[in-house]
């Protein structure tokens, strides 16, 4: 059986200072969420799993080897010296660590390579491979430091986010322009690049569309949607989702855009993402993530251990072979929250001993008892 570690950076690397330890804490929940139900549908398929951690969690008891990462440990430098133990190594991290993770790492990532994670970890050259291959994205610019939107054709509503983040980092809806400010300086305090984007603001349902490839082939596939509330100032943020968005014609359309991509770009093996919004029937990309998305917290609950087998049948483990690819019965919610709040009998409570924050899942029979419970725990929430 394969040996294979799972590291998430986030939770595998430590607060600055004391006086940051309760923002780690807030911070953490999603990427550890992340690392754990990837490590878990890997080992109930009899993979040997390790699971990086800061020395934060060292007395936290889980069901497979923990590597305690040191107070005063570089992660890339410990990362660099174990990664010669194991067969496959499942990265989780934000672009800028996931490209030089994936360095490290090489043929072994457990996902794509490192050549695809350069394209799709920049929204820039992500649209132009996109737009290359025939692929509908939002119109979008970009901004230097110092230059203004005068002149430029995209009316308000516009979104404005940095090229080189993932989830809703520095991400704000501006619909007029006495907030363009406030957005175009949030835009900055979250990049690392030299430029920003702005993008039209598309008016549908945010999705996502989750997949497992060997790079040629697809062997799994999942509609889903994305849940997502819009700040005092125009902040986006995800607070979950349900999968799967079961629809014909939505599988069509997502099949034929996993094609094009395969077709110029056959490094996206392993489990990927892409970020959607259907305007109408029409499907616009606005973000290609190489990597696990929040989606595999709901998909692995759905589908345990079958997500395990079909990632480690994409990148040539035979054994694991498991004909399916659309092979769903019920269906998963996941919600992330800002508070505890009192769950089901049939759900799971994802929570931290340090932090209010929390993630609640919940397998049903049918999408609208996941649009009530998503809605009860959003206002038990708020209460």
């Amino acid at each position: 059986m394969p040996k294979i570690l799972v590291t998430e950076f986030v939770s595998s690397t430590s607060p600055r200072d004391e006086a940051s330890i309760r923002a780690y804490w807030e911070l953490v929940l999603e990427g550890f969420s992340m690392a754990y139900a990837a490590a878990k549908v890997l080992k109930d398929v009899g993979a040997e799993v390790h699971l990086t951690l800061s020395y934060m969690f060292e007395n936290m008891k889980l069901p497979f080897r923990i590597v305690i990462i040191g107070r005063k440990k570089n992660y890339f430098d410990v990362l660099e010296k174990i990664e010669t133990l194991y067969d496959y190594v499942l990265l989780i991290a934000p672009p800028r660590e996931l490209i030089k993770a994936s360095k490290i790492v090489k043929d072994k990532i457990l996902g794509p390579t490192h050549d695809c994670i350069l394209t799709f970890s920049n929204k820039k050259s992500t649209y132009k491979f996109l737009e290359e291959h025939n692929i509908q994205v939002p119109r979008t610019k970009y901004l230097r430091k110092g230059r203004t939107l005068e002149g430029e054709s995209i009316p308000y509503p516009v979104v404005v986010k940095p090229i080189d983040m993932a989830g809703g980092a520095g991400i704000t809806l501006v619909k007029t322009a006495d907030n363009l400010e406030y957005a175009l300086n949030r835009a900055w305090d979250n990049t690392f690049s030299e430029e920003i984007a702005v993008q039209e603001f598309l008016v549908g349902v945010h999705a996502s569309i989750s997949v497992i490839s060997d790079g040629f082939n697809v062997y799994f596939i999942s509609n889903n949607i994305q849940l997502v509330e819009v700040g005092g100032k125009g902040e986006l943020k995800y607070y979950g989702g349900i999968t799967p968005l079961r629809n014909s014609e939505m599988l069509e359309k997502s099949l034929s855009i996993i094609d094009k991509i395969l077709k110029g770009c056959n490094c996206l093996r392993g489990y990927f993402g892409l970020d959607v919004v259907w305007v109408g029937w029409r499907p616009y990309v606005v973000e290609v993530n190489p990597r696990l998305t929040t989606s595999f917290i709901g998909l692995a609950e759905v589908l345990g251990e079958d997500l395990g087998r079909l990632i480690l049948y994409s990148v040539g483990e035979e054994k694991f072979y498991r004909k399916t690819r659309f092979n769903f019965e019920k269906y998963s919610y996941y919600v992330i929250l800002d508070k505890i709040v009192k769950a089901l009998p049939h759900e799971k409570i994802l929570r931290l001993r340090k932090s209010n924050r929390s993630i609640v899942t919940g397998v049903v029979e049918n999408i609208g008892d996941a649009f009530l419970r998503v809605r009860e725990l959003r206002s038990s929430s708020k209460a």
